[in-house]
């Protein structure tokens, strides 16, 4: 609960004590989306062992919504994993608002490789 209470913190920008207002939903999104992606960085490897895929963002059924790949060589896991769960707290957080979804689809989740010494999402 701390961590989620630290995201929803994080998530204004500004106190609103001080008459700051939230940004809407889909700018915080592309903000935190780009955070992410600066967080991976290039993801180099070496070969496939270096690569790891994460689950970004939430369907309405629960699953993700799509998957990213990072190197754990040139990666902070614990910030990615920090980012990504602030990113599913708003978009699950935006996604309540909306409406219903319609029928839910599993996917099953990829495995990352290394293309061109990046780390990819396998198709």
């Amino acid at each position: 609960m701390k961590l989620l209470a630290r995201i929803a913190s994080t998530v204004c920008l500004g106190s609103m004590a001080h008459g700051a207002v939230c940004a809407d939903e889909d700018s915080k999104l592309a903000r935190l989306r780009e955070e992410i992606t600066a967080l991976i960085g290039p993801a180099t490897c070496a070969n496939l062992v270096n690569c790891r895929v994460a689950a970004l963002g939430i369907d309405a059924c629960g699953g993700p919504l799509e998957y990213v790949a990072y190197s754990w060589l040139s990666t902070e896991k614990t910030a990615l994993e920090t980012k990504i769960a602030e990113y599913n707290f708003v978009q699950e957080d935006a996604q309540k608002k909306g409406p219903a979804a319609g029928a839910c689809v599993t996917k099953p989740e990829p495995v990352a490789t290394c293309v061109n010494r990046r780390c990819v999402v396998k198709p």
